[in-house]
Formats: structure tokens, sequence, C-alpha cells
């Protein structure tokens, strides 16, 4: 039977709860116990990270199967090892490690299990748990076994216990989170194992030189474990739980060979603080790793975003030139069927009343003739403003500065009581005729707007041709709506839709500035020869 507590269903509480498979966890907890015991040298207590690392993955409704694997494999040593006195030592050295350390965990960790440690605030709820479950047992063996074997003084057996349970911790309990972890073991490459070897290859030069010359012993011993901070670093807390580990196992070979020279209290403390900081910082990296990962995704998304505002634009522009161009000729065949039926009626209807006058001699009868001529003139005339609006005549037969400058734009400023100054530089000749359209009908949404406030005193029209890109002609147009300057509050600017509509069907830009006082509207558009009226 394969059993593996760090499957997904497992650490989630879905795992099926047969009797069978609950057992067979249990087994395998209880073996894998017992091998760490007996292959614990005096570095580390490796069964205290097994201990750690399996209740930091497992949900708390599991708790009790990993219990009875841990308290079987200790009462099973205690009967092959001749332990028969079952007594209250016996029973509170089986029971109150697991049940310290489950304690703690549960309150750093709550009754969910966490199968990541992939952010410095993770790390060191794991990290704390285990140092504090190791600080609340460090008292255990000088109070229940006072005559144990080991340190000569009560202090130094407290730190020893203390120093050997969390270097285990260290060393096994991120390791077993690492593995437990299919897309986390893909993380096994090239580049990562070369940075763990090239750390025990410092760690050994430096013990060798210790072992060498004694003397370098102050200035070097930490230089054996400095490259977990840049295992850690490079590789996130994954690298540095493989290089505690990996070091710590180096260690126990060299000081087996009696390779290292050094204190095993000051090899367990530089370990603890350096190995501590390193799944720390390791930790850091692995974060800022995940956030630029989900800001280049961002970024990604971002950038398809754009181009799919882009297009959207394109789109937008492409239906605002149709609606432009439909306007235009709409503009074009209704000043065309105006003048031709409604122009041709009123002209005969002129002529009919000029022959009448001729033939009439009553009094009476001429004063109503002469009053139908007026009113056949106004509606003339006001025929021809319209059709001047819709399309003036000047810009087909004198072009864009005579139409801007002398044509209908002027005569509805000059009825509105608005003076009107006009400037053109360039070649405006050069414009083709949707450009010069475009300009004139800019122009046009911008008197009619003066036109409607009594405020207007001046409006000035300035217009620059000047070369653009690809032999293409680049439009300046400036418009200043100069105000009284006694009003109370000044003019809010804002764009006009009309113009708007026409810069966005150009591809230009358009922005309205504030004037002391007034408003000051400022178009720039290239001549487009794909823009066909």
């Amino acid at each position: 039977m394969r059993v593996s507590f760090a499957s997904k269903e497992w650490l989630t509480g879905d795992a099926p709860g047969s009797p069978q498979v609950m057992l067979g966890v249990t087994v395998a907890y209880s073996l894998t116990w017992l091998l760490l015991l007996l292959a614990s040298p005096p570095l580390w207590f490796l069964p205290a990270g097994l201990r750690l690392g399996a209740l930091w993955l497992t949900p708390t409704r599991r708790w009790g199967w990993l219990a009875a694997g841990e308290w079987a494999a200790m009462g099973g040593l205690a009967f092959f090892t001749g332990w028969h006195a079952f007594d209250q030592v016996f029973l509170t050295v089986v029971l109150a490690p697991w049940l310290t350390c489950a304690a703690v965990v549960l309150l750093v960790r709550g009754p969910a299990a966490q199968p990541l440690v992939d952010n410095p605030r993770r790390m060191l709820q794991l990290l704390g748990a285990g140092l504090v479950s190791a600080a609340l047992l460090s008292p255990m063996p000088q109070q229940l076994m006072p005559g144990m074997a080991g340190e000569s003084d009560g202090i130094g057996r407290i730190f020893a216990f203390l120093y050997g349970n969390f270097l285990g911790q260290l060393g096994l309990a991120p390791l077993l989170i690492f593995i437990s972890r299919a897309e986390l073991r893909r993380r096994l490459d090239l580049k990562f194992w070369l940075d763990t070897i090239l750390q025990l290859l410092i760690a050994l030069l430096v013990f060798l030189l210790i072992r060498q010359w004694r003397g370098l012993e102050p200035y070097l011993l930490l230089l054996a474990f400095a490259p977990i901070f840049f295992v850690g670093f490079r590789q996130g807390w994954e690298g540095a739980a493989v290089s505690v580990t990996a070091l710590g196992l180096m260690m126990v070979g060299l000081l087996h060979l009696g390779i290292i020279a050094v204190d095993l209290r000051q090899l367990q403390l530089a370990l603890a603080v350096v190995g501590g900081g390193g799944l720390v910082l390791g930790a850091a990296s692995s974060e800022l790793r995940r956030s630029h990962e989900r800001l280049a995704s961002r970024h990604h998304q971002l950038s398809v975003m754009n181009r799919a505002l882009l297009a959207s634009a394109g789109e937008l522009r492409s239906v605002s030139q149709r609606l432009v161009r439909l306007e235009e000729q709409g503009q074009r065949e209704l000043a065309l069927e105006l003048d031709y039926e409604l122009g041709r009626s009123i002209h005969a209807l002129s002529t009919r009343i000029s022959l009448a006058f001729r033939e009439v001699r009553e009094e009476q009868m001429l004063r109503l003739l002469e009053s139908m001529r007026e009113q056949v003139r106004e509606m003339q005339e006001s025929l021809r403003r319209v059709l001047r609006q819709l399309r003036p005549s000047a810009l087909d037969s004198h072009g864009l500065r005579e139409a801007v400058g002398f044509g209908p734009l002027r005569d509805m400023l000059e009825d509105a009581g608005i003076g009107f100054e006009t400037a053109f530089y360039g070649r405006l000749e050069a414009l083709n005729d949707d450009a010069q359209t475009t300009v004139y009908r800019i122009c046009q949404a911008a008197v009619r707007e003066a036109t409607r406030s009594e405020l207007i005193r001046r409006l000035l029209i300035r217009i620059d041709v000047l070369p653009g890109v690809a032999q293409r002609l680049e439009v300046h147009i400036q418009i200043d709506v100069e105000v009284s300057p006694f009003l109370d509050f000044p003019i809010e600017p804002y764009p006009l839709p009309a113009i708007t509509d026409r810069v966005l069907a150009q591809h230009g830009s358009y922005r309205v500035e504030a004037l002391s006082p007034g408003i000051r509207h400022l178009v720039q558009f290239e001549e487009d020869p794909a823009f066909l009226l």
C-alpha cells in the first residue's frame, strides 16, 4: 500500500476515511519516526522536525492518527530497549512532546492545514511554533531525568535539548513541506542543485581551514553558514530548506569523521541563527518572485486589454468616419434637394407675385401683394442661410480661407453682435476637400455655440497648416472665445461634441483650455488621404 501524508486529499481532509488507509498512515509515520530517532546524531533531533512538519501539514481532525503513530513508536522502542516501567516519567516523556507541539501549532496555525510557508509571516509562524514548543519542552530532561548523561550543569542540558529539538525542526519541517508539493518539486533543476553544491563546497572549505588553523575559528566559522542566505535569495525558501538540511547532514558526517574541530554548541547556535534567517529571507524572496510573476501576468493582461482597446478605438474611429461621411453627404444632398425643390418653388412664387403686381391696380390688393413679396424675400433669404449652413458654396468655389474668413460664419457672428477675427498661416489651399470640410465644420461648431450665448464678445480663429510626416499636412486650429471681463463667475471650459466627433474621425487631438476670461479650443490632426467623404 502506498501511503502519502502530503497528498492534496490528506491535507484538505478529503482523503477516504477508511480504517485501512488511516492505519497505513499511522504505520508509515511510526516507522519514519523510529528511523529518524535511531539516525539522529548529537547535532539535531530529527523526529522533532517530523512531528512539527506532519502537524503543520495535517488538518486537526487527523492529528489523532499522528499521535497514535508517535506513541506506538515510543512504546515499541521502550519495550525492545528493556524499559518496562510505564511510570509517570515514561508517560510524560512519551505524551508531553507531542501534546505540547500540537497545542502550539494549533494556537499558531489554527485548525486548517498550511501546505505552504511561502511568505515571511508563515515561515515565522512555523519557526516560531517550533522554537516555542522546543523551549517549553527543554526543562523536561532536567526535571524528570536528572541523572541523564550529558552536560554537567542543568542550564547546559536545557539548552542542549532546546538546540537539538529546534535544529531538528529547522532541518526537517520546511523540507517536509517542500517535498510534499509536486509543483514545488519541479523547481529541483540544475541551477538549484548547483547553488546547493556551491554552498556545501564553501562550507567544507571553511571547516577544513578551521581544522588546519584553529586560530581562524572566530573569524571564519560563520562564513561556513553564510551561503545559506545566498541560496535562499536565489532559490527562495525551498532552496534554503534544502541548504539547511544538506549542510546539517554534511556537518554530521564531518563530526563523525572528526574533521570539524569546533564546539558542538557553537555549531548548533550558528546553524540555528543563520538557518532560521535564511529560511525567512528565502520566504521573502519567494514572495517577491511571486509578486513579480503576478505583476508580469497583470502586465500581460493589461497589454491584451490595451490591444483590445486599441482595436475598439480603431473601430470607433471607423464608425465615426462613416458617421461623418454620412452626415456630410446627407447635408449635401439635403442642400441640393432644398435648393431644387423649395428654392425653385419660392422663385416661381416670387415671379408670379411680381407679374400680379404689374396687373393689379387696386390699392388694397397692391399692399397685400407687397406684403407677400416681402415674405417671399424673407423666405428666400432664410433658405440661402440654411443652404450656406448645410454646404457653403464659398467652400467649393473660393476655398477654405474665403469660406471661414468672409462666409456664413462671419455673417452669423455679425448678426449676433460678436467680433470676429481670423488668421491663416501655411498652405491652406493644399489641403484636400475632406480636410477643408473638417476644418470648416470645426469652426462652424464653435461659431454656432458662441452665437447661443449673450456673454461672448469676440471670437478669434487661427488656422496653421504645417508639413507633417510621410508627405502629409498637419493642421493646427486655435479658436479663442472671449467673454465679458465683468462676469461674476468664469465660464467652465468643456469640449464640444461636434468638434470631438470630427477630431475623432481624423485621429487627431482636441483639448479645451480656460482663458482669462474665455475659452480656447485647440485642435490638431493630420490630413488623412484614406478618409474620403
